[in-house]
């Protein structure tokens, strides 16, 4: 069975991945704060999108930090979201 982390981080790529082409003219280089398969805010590093996760989801720490690019990027830790 899959852990609320894990589907939080399944929901949130997969709505990220569906939005990306509409994301990139305008967002490219940022990275998405998510949460529930929505983007919450854009911040220009991906500190940034963590500290602000971090805080606004203090209660759960459910939430991860997607960058909008056309490469595929692997960001480790903040790539997954935080429990």
């Amino acid at each position: 069975m899959a852990s609320a982390v894990e589907d939080e981080v399944e929901r949130n790529y997969a709505a990220f991945v569906q939005e990306l082409p509409a994301l990139l003219p305008t967002h490219r280089g940022k990275f998405a704060l998510m949460r529930a398969g929505k983007i919450i805010e854009f911040f220009d590093t991906a500190r940034d999108a963590h500290v602000a996760g971090r805080e606004l989801y203090k209660a759960d720490g459910l939430y991860s930090v997607q960058e909008v690019t056309d490469v595929p990027v692997d960001l480790g830790f903040f790539s997954h979201a935080v429990s």
